[in-house]
């Protein structure tokens, strides 16, 4: 395999350490020290990451656009209900900016940038800007991909973790279908307003090099793998958790057995599916710098 295909080897060394501590706290205990350990090595991946392709003040955009949509949108919905619903955080997530957790952003720009990644791959949009629908449509797939992460991670911190609190409860597990219609809505401003940002600058946006970056097959199969550990991470409880009883604030009594296990089967059936069809989406392509390439047969 040349080098052309391996991508970045310090990359790929903080990707299995994430992987390693995602199965290592799930099937062993490991006990963090600190909650927000995969969510700073998340931070570590995606900026390694981002930069090979965006340049600095790209990458800052992107933070700062998720920084600002995502904490206002969540400290509106605390106060007001829209867009998510009604809940609040508990103190289970450590220090708050307002009303959220500080944890709660740099969650949404890791996994939010990994879901941005994937978009690109489903697109074909490898190493080439987005012009023309794409400008849209690679928003509105990226936002898809993203809520069917939340689709599997909610539930089990809501519901069982209570590390945010539904205080109507809701059908999913306890979770209401506001709550995603509005991480759809959420998701998708970031995701639009980068894209509108990058069609603006043009190159200006990229980091030097990139197009060279980008038709190397490994860095975009270091954008899928951690998108797929972060949805692992929820599904690995199936097979260590011992069942019990859980009540969301309205007193209906949930399974956590069930919820885990429901939890796998979503997962599997949209999170891996989209991980699965991206990497061989990458395989099968012949990828060309600075250039859309043919779909693959």
């Amino acid at each position: 395999m040349s080098s052309r295909t391996l991508g970045s080897p310090a990359l790929w060394g903080v990707i299995a350490a994430h992987l390693a501590l995602v199965v290592s706290s799930r099937i062993f205990g490991l006990d963090l020290p600190f909650p927000g350990i995969p969510v700073l090595i998340l931070l570590v991946i995606t900026t390694m990451h981002a930069l090979r392709r965006y340049n600095l003040m790209s990458y800052l955009i992107f933070a700062l656009i998720t920084f600002v949509v995502s904490n206002g949108y969540e400290n509106l919905s605390i106060l007001t209900g829209f867009p998510f619903g009604d809940y609040y955080y508990s103190d289970g997530l450590g220090v708050k900016l307002f009303l959220v957790p500080w944890l709660i952003a740099p969650a949404y720009f890791a996994a939010g940038y990994f879901a941005w990644s994937i978009a690109h791959i489903l697109l074909g949009l490898f190493g080439s800007r987005a012009r023309g629908t794409d400008i849209f449509l690679l928003p509105m797939i990226a936002s898809f991909v993203m809520v069917m992460w939340d689709m599997v991670m909610d539930p089990v911190n809501a519901t069982i973790g209570g590390n945010w609190i539904w205080e109507d409860g809701g059908s999913y597990f306890g979770v209401p279908l506001s709550n995603y219609l509005g991480w759809l809505l959420c998701v998708f401003t970031i995701f639009q307003l980068f894209a509108l940002y990058l069609a603006w600058r043009g190159p200006a946006a990229e980091a030097s090099g990139s197009h060279i970056r980008t038709a190397d097959k490994g860095y975009w199969y270091q954008a899928i793998i951690p998108f797929f550990a972060i949805s692992l991470a929820s599904t690995l409880y199936t097979f260590v958790s011992a069942d019990a009883l859980v009540a969301d604030p309205t007193g209906q009594p949930w399974h956590t057995r069930d919820i885990f296990e429901s939890m796998t089967l979503v997962g599997v059936f949209t999170v891996w599916f989209v991980c699965l069809l991206s990497a061989l989406l990458v395989h099968r392509t012949e990828l060309k710098s600075g250039q859309r390439p043919p779909p693959p047969r």
